[in-house]
């Protein structure tokens, strides 16, 4: 069973098989709340900061995915007329990540800060780690 400390779920009980990983983390249910999506992306974070995964563990990460995308281009209204820091900001808001879960996710967790804060630009690599990530247009970033 799946522990779960301060709201975070403790990587380290993350289930093998597709069946525990269903019953223990996420349903992999349409997303039809607010509440959902938190716990959804809980789920999310924790299997994708697995070191290793085995194939049970991929397929559960890209069906999450999916459901969560879907609820994000429903629910996510992003304006493109802001600047990319902007968009950046109000993606990172709405999936409850941390300037260091930024910087985790570009490979360097000092980054995240000094991407916020102006101090760095964001690469064509990063900008197209974002857009997969976060699902939008690498216009967004530009």
């Amino acid at each position: 069973m799946t522990t779960r400390t301060n709201g975070a779920i403790d990587v380290e009980t993350i289930p093998d098989a597709w069946h525990d990983l269903i019953g223990s983390l996420y349903d992999l249910r349409p997303i039809r709340s607010k509440q959902g999506y938190r716990q959804a992306m809980k789920a999310l974070t924790a299997v994708m900061r697995l070191s290793r995964r085995n194939r049970d563990q991929n397929d559960y990460l890209a069906t999450l995915s999916a459901l969560i995308g879907a609820y994000e281009a429903e629910h996510a209204k992003i304006n493109v007329e802001h600047d990319p820091l902007e968009n950046l900001k109000f993606l990172l808001a709405e999936n409850e990540m941390t300037a260091s879960d930024l910087g985790r996710l570009l490979g360097d967790r000092s980054l995240g800060t000094r991407l916020l804060k102006g101090q760095r630009n964001l690469s064509k690599n990063h900008i197209k780690t974002l857009s997969q990530r976060f699902r939008v247009s690498p216009a967004l970033f530009f």
